[in-house]
């Protein structure tokens, strides 16, 4: 797929936000909802069991929200500027090795979050085209969730977003009667918190 077909899907789907996993539950509130990979909200797993649960967790709601076998975009990103260093640069990822991405024209961070960033800071997106088959990205899932790697899913013929990030995955669905339907029947995975997070 090339860059003009991605941009295409993207603007066609999720014209409200930019490919950054954290602008996701701000402007698809309606349509966003989280869980929790550990009981408890429990964050980082700290041996096997944990570790266990939270890929099990992660591989079946991921599976079932995506779809078995399904086309998926794999996302991530570079920040660049003067000054920052990634702490874990793409090209030193493992998990995401053999992948080959396509990179997308930098995000000027600045027009979006002026009160954040200044002129010349910059984010620069990249996707793969994969296929979503549960237990295949166990190890870049790993990296997620030891904040070594930030990366999210979108499933090509459903049109949802899977984010993981360390301590659980946020989603954005098709609609909110979509999420809501999720939302219940993981009601057990979901944060205590009033707002969800």
């Amino acid at each position: 797929m090339t860059v003009g077909q991605f941009n295409k899907f993207w603007t066609s789907n999720f014209p409200d936000t930019i490919p950054i996993p954290h602008y996701f539950k701000r402007d698809y509130i309606d349509r966003w909802f989280r869980i929790h990979s550990l009981p408890e909200s429990k964050r980082y797993a700290y041996n096997k069991q944990e570790w266990y649960i939270l890929l099990d967790r992660q591989n079946k709601i991921i599976t079932d929200i995506l779809g078995d076998n399904s086309d998926i975009f794999i996302v991530t990103g570079d920040y660049t500027f003067d000054g920052y260093e990634e702490l874990h640069p793409l090209e030193q990822v493992n998990s995401i090795g053999d992948m080959s991405f396509v990179s997308l024209e930098a995000i000027d961070l600045t027009k979006i979050n002026p009160e954040s960033y200044e002129p010349g800071q910059l984010y620069r997106p990249m996707f793969s085209k994969q296929i979503w088959q549960p237990k295949k990205f166990d190890n870049l899932l790993k990296d997620i969730a030891v904040d070594k790697l930030r990366v999210f899913f979108v499933a090509i013929e459903k049109k949802v977003i899977a984010a993981p990030y360390d301590g659980g995955v946020d989603f954005i669905l098709d609609n909110p009667e979509t999420k809501d339907a999720f939302k219940a029947k993981y009601k057990d995975w979901l944060s205590t918190r009033q707002d969800g997070f």
